[in-house]
């Protein structure tokens, strides 16, 4: 049955895109007219259970002054607007979750930005213009998005070289984004160079990818590069903050720091993390901290504390059954690695910083306990022990049996911890060669001594054979000895010399 457009409550037609009426409020950005104020789906019904958009979508950047970290990029792009340099290609870069699509879609508006009032390119929207929505919202005929990671040969290419001939329908520029560009095959690649190279007046192009070394050189020479930012702890905190406060939820900054933590500077990541906390903390009066460390599955490093522990006493069996009680529970070896890392490299910075500042994905009593340890061992071991944590994390990763790896990687690690360094055992070497040529010149020198007073006593005798004086004395005192004469030798030498 043909359905109608219409609304059911005043005729108005909007768009079959539900628009998102919280969409515009990111960091306090003007709100749009609420065209389909009731969230009517195109059929003219309420479309249950499938209004709620995930916080990361919900809170996506709308202005260039919501891309929190990159202000370098934007100032950049505000003088080469304002100045009339814009460039035909750009190329985004940077890893998971901090905006290289939004900001795509961001270039795009400001291309083809047009209102009651500007009618020209520019970064700075005062209002929203003719095309921004369809354009944020990835559904304007003259923006076409590509996934280059399902679409990677020349053939996908060659519809993008036969269609950009084709002026626009009715925007400034037809604009090209694709999406992890590095995933284009080399073929794929060689078509577009003579393209990107000297492209028409009204086409630009924008690559966004999180692997910008698999690019072809030749490819980024002909593209304005950008690398976006991850997030900082207090940009995160920001950003998570004003999301907890829009959405009325009630989490405490620790949490939330930890949260931040988490995502590793990722706004997406961070706002999904948030999302699920914002759902555990509702009816939970007893949310807080260690409830957000137990959501993230950091609940069990006092038992990493325990392994690291029995490693370094050599209480090898101890170590191997607290490793098969983890993999029982569920803990995956390589995530045992990785925290067993943790544990670690926490223990060594605290040794040559001297930190107070607790670790919030530790927590207050493993941190106690951390502290505690790092004094009964020494930098030298430790990073050691770094050393061979890398090494583990590739081993147990491409093990044929995971488990059976890291109880290898123990036993190591548990025998190898307490023996000397290199550079210890290269000293004792050199101590050990400096004591033994000590012994060898004392016995030279000894040596040397008695050769010399052989010679002398052979020479005493000799004068004692030749003097009739001195025989005649040694008949009658047979009990003299030949020092006595050494002697006498010596003080006449002295005599001769006052003399």
């Amino acid at each position: 049955m043909d359905q109608s457009n219409e609304d059911i409550n005043g005729g108005e037609v909007f768009s079959p895109t539900v628009e998102d009426n919280n969409q515009d409020t990111f960091l306090g950005s003007e709100k749009s007219p609420k065209k389909n104020p009731e969230n009517l789906s195109p059929n003219g019904l309420k479309a249950k259970g499938g209004q709620y958009k995930v916080l990361a979508r919900k809170y996506r950047p709308q202005k260039f002054e919501d891309l929190l970290g990159q202000e370098t990029m934007v100032q950049i792009l505000r003088n080469a607007f304002s100045s009339g340099r814009i460039a035909h290609a750009f190329m985004l870069t940077g890893v998971r979750g901090v905006g290289k699509t939004t900001t795509a879609r961001l270039l795009a508006r400001s291309l083809n930005y047009k209102s009651s009032e500007v009618d020209e390119p520019t970064i700075d929207f005062s209002e929203s213009g003719d095309h921004c929505q369809e354009i944020m919202e990835s559904r304007h005929i003259d923006v076409m998005e590509m996934d280059a990671a399902s679409r990677t040969g020349i053939a996908d290419i060659r519809e993008i070289l036969d269609s950009i001939n084709y002026s626009t329908s009715s925007a400034r520029y037809k604009i090209y984004i694709i999406d992890e560009v590095h995933m284009l095959s080399k073929s794929a690649f060689n078509g577009l160079l003579k393209t990107l190279e000297e492209p028409p007046e009204h086409v630009k192009f924008i690559f966004a990818t999180t692997e910008v070394h698999k690019v072809p050189l030749t490819i980024l020479s002909r593209c304005q590069r950008f690398d976006l930012r991850q997030l900082n702890e207090e940009l995160m905190l920001k950003l998570l903050s004003k999301v907890t406060e829009d959405e009325g939820a009630k989490i405490n900054e620790g949490s939330l720091k930890l949260i931040g933590r988490a995502a590793e500077g990722s706004a997406r990541d961070g706002l999904s993390l948030l999302d699920q906390a914002i759902t555990l903390s509702t009816g939970n009066e007893d949310f807080d901290v260690s409830s957000v460390r137990d959501m993230l599955g950091l609940s069990d490093h006092a038992r990493i504390i325990d392994l690291y522990n029995f490693i370094s006493t050599g209480e090898i069996d101890k170590a191997l059954w607290e490793i098969k009680d983890q993999i029982e529970l569920g803990a995956e070896p390589s995530v045992i690695i990785l925290s067993l890392g943790e544990i670690i490299h926490e223990m060594t910075r605290l040794k040559v910083t001297n930190d107070d500042n607790d670790n919030l994905f530790l927590g207050p009593e493993n941190m106690a306990r951390i502290k505690e340890l790092k004094e009964k061992t020494d930098v030298k071991r430790l990073t050691r022990l770094w050393q061979m944590i890398l090494k583990a994390d590739q081993e147990v990763k491409s093990s044929f049996k995971p488990s059976s790896a890291l109880e290898m990687v123990a036993i190591r690690m548990a025998y190898i911890s307490n023996l000397p360094t290199p550079d210890e055992i290269i000293k004792s070497l050199d101590d050990d060669e400096i004591s033994e040529k000590k012994n060898l010149d004392a016995k030279t020198s000894q040596k040397s001594i008695e050769e010399e007073k052989d010679i002398r006593d052979d020479k005493i005798m000799s004068k004692i054979n030749s003097d009739p004086r001195v025989k005649k004395i040694m008949e009658h005192f047979p009990e003299t000895e030949v020092k006595s004469f050494n002697n006498m030798e010596d003080s006449k030498s002295e005599s001769n010399e006052t003399e």
